[in-house]
This record gives structure tokens, sequence and C-alpha cells, in this order.
């Protein structure tokens, strides 16, 4: 939501004139930046399709209230208008393939920065009827896979998130933190069981993956999953694998509440150095980004959700 002042009528007739561009179904760029040194710097930021708009008028204040969706939004109210069917015959479609085609009908490009092997190799037999919308279907591709996706401006980004993957910002030392929230919580799953069917050899393919660590701590947590798509035990542990990662990532949780940095990217590595929590250099991965401005209140800040590395 942004809130505009409107006192001297400016918005008045956002519909009308030079303002006629303000106006439902426009696009709205949000671009974060500061004052620095060599200038006014401000990063690409989100853009978000303009939903509604209201003018509010109490007490000698006049505002105009603009409501947006984002490209989130957009995945979901895309409806199939007839069946789709990948695969049902030949492998011809892989996850990543049926994705891009899902995301391109609601107005976003896939964009790789990064991407796991299975991902580009798995061709499942998936069937989108009409009236299906576009956000469950991306769902059910993701669950298939380690990877994930979030969108910036009109880019649909994927990444596999690796735990591995280096840091590439620090909290704490030059970039002070006001606020900070830590949260370690059990695996909502600790195991998983994947059934599947080869339909050449006839033969039922089962697969288990542990978290051992966490079945050790607080005994098994199972999750047991069927699908005829998997058609190998390599493909069974993989999803598996898959539904243990997203259970690891979700286990850890928290926020840091910062100054602005406009540079920060969803699913960044970084370190938090918070004396009064513990925490020395600790990484951890952007799971959530929101902007907070108020000119009124001079509060200019951005908190950061944070998940498992």
């Amino acid at each position: 939501m942004v809130e505009l002042r409107n006192d001297d009528g400016r918005y008045a007739s956002p519909g009308d004139g030079n303002l006629g561009i303000l106006d439902v179904g426009c696009q709205i760029e949000v671009s974060p930046g500061y004052v620095t040194a060599a200038g006014n710097e401000f990063s690409g930021g989100q853009t978000f399709q303009l939903d509604s708009y209201e003018h509010t008028s109490s007490g000698g204040k006049a505002s105009l209230v603009l409501r947006a969706r984002d490209g989130w939004q957009a995945v979901e109210d895309w409806k199939a208008r007839n069946q789709f069917r990948w695969n049902k015959g030949s492998d011809d479609w892989s996850v990543r393939e049926i994705l891009a085609f899902i995301l391109a009908r609601a107005g976003l490009k896939l964009e790789i920065i990064s991407q796991s092997e299975i991902i580009a190799g798995f061709y499942p037999d998936i069937t989108l009827n009409a009236g299906n919308d576009g956000l469950g279907v991306t769902r059910k591709l993701l669950a298939y896979v380690p990877d994930t996706v979030f969108i910036e401006r009109n880019k649909a980004c994927l990444v596999n998130p690796l735990p591995s993957d280096a840091a590439v910002y620090s909290y704490g030392n030059d970039h002070v933190i006001f606020a900070g929230r830590y949260h370690r919580r059990v695996q909502e799953i600790n195991s998983v069981q994947v059934e599947g069917y080869n339909t050449g050899s006839q033969a039922m393919i089962l697969a288990g993956k542990f978290a051992w660590d966490q079945v050790e701590k607080l005994y098994e947590k199972p999750e047991q999953i069927e699908d005829r798509n998997i058609v190998s035990v390599e493909e069974a542990q993989q999803y598996g694998q898959a539904v243990l990662r997203d259970a690891e990532i979700a286990a850890t949780d928290g926020y840091i509440l910062v100054p602005v940095n406009c540079g920060q990217q969803l699913l960044d590595v970084i370190t938090v150095t918070d004396e009064r929590a513990g925490l020395a250099a600790r990484k951890k991965r952007v799971t959530g980004i929101t902007l907070d401005y108020r000119l009124q209140l001079g509060e200019y800040t951005q908190r950061l959700r944070l998940g498992f590395v």
C-alpha cells in the first residue's frame, strides 16, 4: 500500500489529464535508494500493478491511497482456458520448461540464476485443467525440485539454494541492526518415504530419505508421498531430499530490522553479527524483504526475514 499526500489536490483526478497514467491497471515501480557522495543512488526495485485507489479526507488531511498486486498475485489470477498436458507419452517438457510456460502466461520471464540438475532433467506427466490457476501448478512443479523462485520486477528468478552458498553482505558491524529475532524450531518433517511406479518394468519404486540428526533428537516425523511420475529410485531420492531441504530451511526463521540496503536481494546469503543474541558472522538466507517508509515519522527501514542457509 502507498499513501500519497493530496491536501493540495495534486491527485484529485488521477485518471485525467497529466495524471492519466496513474489509473487502475497501470504499472507501479518502487525503487528504494538514498543520497550518497556520488549523488542519488537507487536499485531497480519491484514492480506492481495498480488494483485500486481511493481518496480519503479527514481533519484537514487528504490522501490518495494506492493498492497494488505483485507478480505472485498475477500468477494466481491466471486461469487456464483449456486443458494442458505435458509428457503424456514422451519426455518433451522438463520441470523448468513447464514452469517457464506457466509464468509466461502471467507476463513473467523465467531467468536462471542457478539451477539443480533435476529441474532440467525431470519430465513429469502433468495435467492443468481448464479453470486451474497458475499458482497451484507452480507449487506442484517446485515440490519436485530443491529449486525455488522469487519475482523481481517483471522477471521470475530461478535459484537453487545450496548450503555452500557464500555470503554476499554483512549486518551488525558497519551496517547496524536496530532489532532482531532469531528463531529455531523442530523440523515439521524429518523423514520422507516416496513411492513411485516404473511402467516399463511394472515395478513399484520405493525410497526413503532421513534427516538423522532431527530423528535422533525428536523421533520420527514422517511424510509419505505417492506420485506415479517417479519412475526410478534416483528420482524418488531426489524428491525426498527436496522435501527435507524445504523443511530444513523452514525450521529456522526470524528477522532483522536495519537501515535500508537498496541492493539487498531475495535468497541472498548474508552474515549477521548480534552480540546481544550470541551471533558472530552467522550465515542466514534472506527469505523476505519488507520496506517501510513513513515520511511523517522519519522512518526509512528494512525488515529482512531470515531462513536457514
